[in-house]
């Protein structure tokens, strides 16, 4: 047949078959249909409301906020933020800050604003993970429909996409860069022109790390499981060499380009940020046995399981090729593997409200509290690799199927067969697998809810305001969600920095290096109606080992010192946090600004108050206790003095074991409220207990002085300081144990004592 001819032909065929004789397209189609039936709230509220809003939505636009802010208007580095955790910031690289997703945000904002933007990523998501999942498995069954129902099982059929839908969580947002990864690096192991394909996965990680570094560790574990799974198979061991050298240049050449901007600093931040660990709360957020057992959600769906078994079955009868049974070999490991590592550190057998254990251990317990892995604490999240395994061995038992159909077709004789062997007949009993495995996600995600922004009329008059300063907003930390995200979420819109946050692994305020759970005045506010807590540091019945500072006398220097204009109160998170927490706040603005303080703003929203500007005290320096490292102010015969406590703010705060307790600072906090170094004399009388120790000084990490002290021993210390501007802390460390006291009615460890306390400006 000519060329002519075949042309012809073609134009006499009906336009659909013309048109599924392009399964990419037709894939790509299907994926963007899925997706927006799927995902069909955040299209009908496009623009009115996050999805999720009442979890991470606001979070992720939060997210392309801060990453628009960094790069275009403050020329920085993205993955430290000073504007929330103001003044002194928190770093962004063990939050899913998903700057590449920010990058895609930036030229959205100003055409369909930041709720459109963060909804249509949302679906977005979910359609590219469709048709990335599609590209990997049509190359490894060779057939488009069943690769398209493979991927959209993989993409739908998933409780976690539930939650990554319904609650707006960040890490989903990316989750199309894995099955491409894997796309891209089975191509280069079997396929010409490896060198491009490399490249390509290359690139892949790189978007990975630049998302969600736990896909980075799945593309790692399942290329490290390939590898190995390559070592006992038949093939000869040149084969298997190239595909050991293969998956070395990948690894090598993603190293090069992370290794020094991305992973270094996050391998030394996790050294030094031990409070970043959170794999205790693995048990908690992995899955449980009843999960792989409960119909429509969860799991494949049971129609699918046994639609992939058939198929898989008349696979094996017919012999396939060894490469091919290999690939089938390999995921099928692949979904037990990962759906085992899904259940955690413990088995764990239903999902109960206090996710109790069996106590049985699980293969996860073996790496979870390893350096750095400890940081991560959701073994659930390894199913989407369980997920991955299941779509592909659906689309090989769906291409089974469908064949076995057709020979059946073709024995039938007749008009018959030619109907049993129309496309159509694939098509449908593709869409009835569909249907009953996917029926149950997408009528569950339409109870997703749209959260509109609400934005305060006040901050679009802050955003007019180019002036740089920081608001103050009580409570400074609500509980995440609803709340502190949607408080997050307000700074795209006025734009300055705040002393809240509840993000990057500080979800419980761990974070020793928080500000206002330290600062003198800010921890006031943090602490709002806990008098018992701000007892500790403040005490008004007993006095104290120094002169505590009159909040008369510093509140307003210490707020024009940190540039805080406005205080704002947001009446339904005060309620949310106790009855008497508005109650708190008012006092404290009140002690801060004035009895006669009123505010400049009100609605139903929030209620504003301006800092007004004051002169700048006669002397900048003054001293204060530290929250950490002291025992309560106790009277003595020569003066208020104070014990330290060893065991303070350390794993011993409960047990108080002994071995836990040594060299944990007790701090004093001295503040320079100028822009200069100022010079101070600092002395104070250290006293011991009952055994030879030495206490060592520094001041903001940096040492001072040691002081060697007899048993029993006291001697008056004089210290020459030149104070940095800002909040300092001077601490007092013991190499020595503490001693306990041993009475019936008294538990403590003792060291030391400090009393008489002074600062003066030299």
């Amino acid at each position: 047949m000519t060329h002519e001819t075949k042309s012809a032909v073609s134009d006499r065929r009906p336009r659909w078959q013309t048109f599924f004789g392009r399964p990419t397209l037709v894939a790509f189609l299907v994926a963007l249909g899925l997706a927006a039936l799927y995902g069909r709230v955040a299209l009908l509220n496009l623009g009115s409301g996050v999805v999720g809003g009442d979890l991470d939505g606001y979070e992720n636009l939060w997210n392309d906020h801060w990453v628009r802010t960094a790069l275009l208007d403050l020329k920085r580095n993205p993955f430290f933020t000073d504007y929330l955790y103001y003044p002194t910031g928190i770093s962004l690289r063990y939050h899913t800050l998903n700057p590449l997703n920010g990058l895609f945000a930036i030229p959205l904002w100003p055409l369909i604003g930041s709720v459109a933007t963060t909804n249509l990523k949302f679906l977005l998501a979910m359609a590219l993970t469709v048709f990335c999942s599609y590209l990997l498995f049509k190359d490894l069954v060779g057939q488009p429909l069943p690769a398209l129902a493979g991927a959209a099982v993989f993409t739908f059929a998933n409780d976690q996409i539930l939650g990554f839908y319904s609650f707006g969580q960040a890490e989903k947002l990316s989750m199309w860069w894995l099955p491409l990864y894997f796309f891209c690096m089975f191509r280069a192991l079997h396929r010409p022109h490896w060198a491009r394909y490399i490249a390509a996965a290359v690139g892949c990680l790189l978007a990975m790390a630049l998302t969600d570094w736990q896909f980075v560790l799945h593309a790692v574990v399942l290329t490290v499981g390939y590898f190995i799974f390559s070592l006992f198979t038949r093939q000869s061991w040149a084969t298997k060499r190239t595909i050991f050298l293969k998956l070395v240049a990948i690894g090598l050449l993603w190293l090069a380009i992370v290794w020094f901007p991305l992973l270094w600093p996050m391998l030394k931040e996790a050294q030094v940020s031990p409070w970043l660990s959170v794999s205790e709360q693995s048990s908690v957020r992995s899955r449980a046995l009843v999960d792989f057992g409960e119909i429509g959600l969860g799991n494949p769906g049971y129609l699918a399981l046994i639609s992939g078994i058939a198929g898989l079955v008349l696979l094996w009868r017919r012999k396939p090729a060894p490469a091919e049974k290999r690939m089938v070999i390999f995921w099928i490991i692949t979904a037990i593997v990962a759906s085992v590592i899904s259940l955690g550190p413990e088995l764990k057998l239903t999902q109960t409200a206090d996710d109790q254990t069996t106590g049985i251990p699980m293969p996860y317990a073996l790496f979870y509290k390893l350096p750095v892995l400890s940081i991560g604490r959701d073994p659930g999240r390894f199913y989407l690799l369980a997920m991955l395994g299941f779509g592909l061995l659906l689309a090989y038992g769906l291409r089974e199927l469908l064949a076995g159909v057709e020979r059946w077709g073709s024995g039938v004789g007749g008009w018959g067969s030619e109907v049993v062997r129309s496309p159509l007949v694939g098509i449908l009993l593709v869409i009835i697998v569909l249907t009953v495995t996917l029926g149950g996600f997408v009528v569950k995600a339409g109870e997703a809810q749209a959260n509109p922004p609400d934005w305060p009329a006040f901050y679009y008059e802050l955003a007019k305001d180019k002036e740089s300063y920081a608001i103050l907003e009580l409570p400074l930390f609500t509980e995440k969600g609803r709340g502190e995200d949607t408080y997050e979420a307000y700074q795209s819109i006025h734009g300055k920095p705040r002393f809240g946050g509840r993000l990057a692994r500080d979800h419980k305020l761990t974070n020793p290096n928080n500000f206002t759970k330290t600062a003198t005045l800010f921890r006031d506010f943090f602490w709002l109606q806990r008098s018992e807590v701000i007892e500790k540091y403040r005490p008004f019945q007993t006095g104290d080992f120094l002169q505590t500072p009159d909040y008369a006398q510093w509140s307003l220097p210490l707020l024009n010192y940190y540039k805080v204009r406005y205080i704002i109160l947001y009446p339904d998170a005060l309620k949310d946090t106790s009855p008497q927490a508005q109650t708190a706040a008012e006092k404290m603005v009140r002690l801060a600004l004035g009895q006669d303080v009123k505010p400049v703003y009100q609605d139903a929203k929030l209620i504003a108050y301006r800092v007004p500007d004051a002169p700048p005290p006669a002397s900048s320096l003054f001293i204060d206790t530290g929250s950490n490292g002291w025992y309560p102010a106790e009277p003595g015969p020569e003066g208020t003095f104070r014990w330290a406590d060893a065991c303070s703010n350390s794993q011993a705060e409960q047990s108080r074991q002994l071995d836990k307790c040594n060299n944990q600072p007790s701090e004093l906090l001295v503040f320079n409220l100028s822009q200069t170094r100022q010079r101070a004399k600092i002395q104070f009388i250290i006293s011991n207990y009952r055994q030879a120790r030495q206490v060592n000084i520094s001041i903001n990490g940096f040492p001072v002085q040691n002081v060697e002290l007899e048993a029993g021993a006291s001697r008056e210390i004089t210290l020459e300081l030149d104070i940095p501007p800002g909040l300092n802390k001077l601490t007092l460390t013991s190499p020595q144990p503490p001693v306990p006291v041993n009475q019936p009615k008294d538990n403590r460890f003792l060291s030391f004592t400090l009393q008489r306390v002074r600062l003066s400006q030299s």
